[in-house]
């Protein structure tokens, strides 16, 4: 660029700054004498506040509950007892708290004595009589704000109901009539045989049921009316008529029967009502006799002598359902009670050892439980709980491990102490209704218990000690238990082999039916 273009390029950029100046103020700016510059003085930050001092409220001091005092007196209600010339044996257990009175009528057979028969029975016997139909008997009980319900275990079956006072002799006669004159109208039938299909069905989807059906099979002889596959959707459309009303005439007898009334009645009251209701009912007639218990032809029960693990493929399983157990004791046996403080102290709730420690400290589940089943023959002890399928081998051990110590190892003073105040603390509270007076009466008769053995069940918890606890353990914990598990199998056998590699493995599918 030459000197030439340089002066010209300034003298444009002065024009152009006298232009702006202009159209400014048509003034030239005055000129000023800068100010010094002066640095501020720092300005010092305030000193921060000290924190307030809040002082924190005292730990709130929780004291110890107190002890639990002694166990108060509580005497189970003597039964009043007599019975109608035709045999019919009859209980009362007085109770005035309320004008309530629970009634039941129990006769002396169930499924054990037919696998089918007794359950459509009991629940037939309101779907009309030879002079009521079912819409005047469901009327005249519901008048009255009551219902009377038809039901069938494996030992017995019947009805019960639970009326005001004043409607108590219409309730015996209802319950009489039902009872002696049931019609069992084909399609009352057709209904119930879909029904218990549909039931069957949902049983097979729940693994629990698996599992629950498959321990009694693998526990019991086979035959044996405790532990009986799952019906067949064939098996429940062959009942007929025709053997409801077999079933009927050859159990449903007074002298195999026997009525409680519990509540707001006296013998003496109630006597005629009874009589009225129930006189004409036939007994076993004489040139006849009552089949024999189905359970007399087992004679002894097996143990295993081998583990086997009896493995139940369910691919669709997020989980596995366990059962470890074994046969222990009828519910008249004499160790009983001493056997209920074991179990109690094991896992009957959410203080037991097995929950305590396998839920709680472990996570390996949401709930493990231990239970004794009742039976006229030997029931079962079992240990019953889920896992996630990827811990089931975990699972098995926590158990075994639980089996072990309870064999091997004795209580301690405290848990045993505690259990055995719970348990007797706790028995009251199971006999505040009529209803409940009544089911524990139930349940002696049904196992052959003493009348007054509810007087002294609380005694008999209190004479258990430390000793034959752990006695109990040792002879009805067997070492060998039977061992069932509901889940993946290409998950869980190799799991099962790693914990029991010495075991046997026995593979069923959804039906229960062996696949090996």
């Amino acid at each position: 660029m030459t000197t030439s273009t340089n002066s010209s390029i300034v003298r444009i950029a002065f024009a152009l700054a006298a232009l702006g100046l202009a159209g400014a103020g048509c003034k030239p700016k005055a000129t000023t004498t800068p100010e010094p510059v002066v640095t501020p003085e720092p300005v010092a930050k305030p000193e921060p506040k000290p924190e307030p001092v809040v002082e924190k409220p005292p730990a709130k001091v929780y004291p110890e509950p107190p002890a639990p005092g002694a166990a108060k007196p509580v005497n189970f209600p003597v039964a009043a007892t007599f019975a109608l010339p035709n045999g019919l044996q009859v209980y009362v257990v007085e109770n005035h708290e309320v004008p309530v009175v629970a009634v039941e009528l129990t006769v002396r057979a169930g499924s054990m004595d037919s696998e089918h028969a007794a359950g459509f029975v009991a629940s037939m016997l309101g779907e009309g009589t030879k002079t009521r139909t079912k819409a005047k008997i469901d009327e005249s009980i519901e008048f009255v704000g009551a219902n009377i319900s038809g039901s069938a275990g494996a030992h017995t079956s019947g009805l019960a109901t639970r009326v005001l006072k004043p409607d108590l002799k219409l309730a015996l006669t209802l319950m009489a009539d039902e009872t002696m004159n049931p019609v069992f109208p084909e399609d009352a039938l057709a209904k119930l045989k879909t029904a218990a299909k549909t039931g069957l069905s949902v049983a097979k989807s729940q693994p629990g049921q698996l599992a629950a059906v498959l321990f009694d099979m693998v526990a019991y002889p086979e035959g044996h009316p405790y532990g009986r596959p799952f019906a067949t959707d064939a098996e429940i459309d062959a009942v007929t008529v025709a053997e409801l009303v077999k079933f009927h005439e050859t159990f449903y007898r007074s002298n195999n029967a026997y009525l409680i009334l519990s509540g707001d009645i006296t013998q003496k009251e109630a006597e005629p009502l009874v009589k009225r209701a129930f006189g004409a009912w036939k007994p076993v007639p004489k040139d006849a006799a009552l089949p024999p218990n189905p359970l007399n032809q087992y004679k002894s029960y097996e143990l295993p002598k081998e583990l086997t693990v009896h493995l139940v493929d369910r691919p669709g399983s997020a989980q596995s359902e366990i059962i470890v157990g074994n046969l222990a004791i009828a519910r008249n046996h004499p160790d009983w009670a001493a056997m209920q403080v074991a179990n109690n102290i094991l896992g009957d709730d959410a203080n037991g050892r097995l929950f305590t420690d396998i839920r709680e400290k472990r996570g390996l589940t949401y709930g493990i439980y231990s239970r004794v089943d009742e039976g006229q023959a030997p029931g079962t002890f079992s240990i019953t709980t889920r896992t996630r399928t990827k811990s089931t081998g975990e699972m098995l051990a926590a158990i075994f491990e639980h089996l072990k110590r309870m064999r091997n190892e004795a209580p301690s003073q405290e848990e045993f102490d505690s259990v055995v105040k719970k348990m007797v603390g706790s028995f009251p509270l199971e006999i505040e209704t009529a209803d409940q007076i009544a089911g524990r009466l139930d349940e002696a008769l049904t196992y052959e218990l003493p009348l007054d053995y509810w007087r002294t069940y609380r005694d008999q918890l209190a004479g258990v000690d430390m000793a034959a606890v752990q006695r109990v353990a040792k002879d009805y914990i067997h070492p060998i238990p039977h061992v069932v598990v509901v889940g993946r199998a290409d998950k869980v056998e190799k799991q099962i082999q790693q914990v029991f590699p010495k075991a046997k493995i026995v593979k069923y599918d959804g039906e229960l039916h062996r696949v090996q």
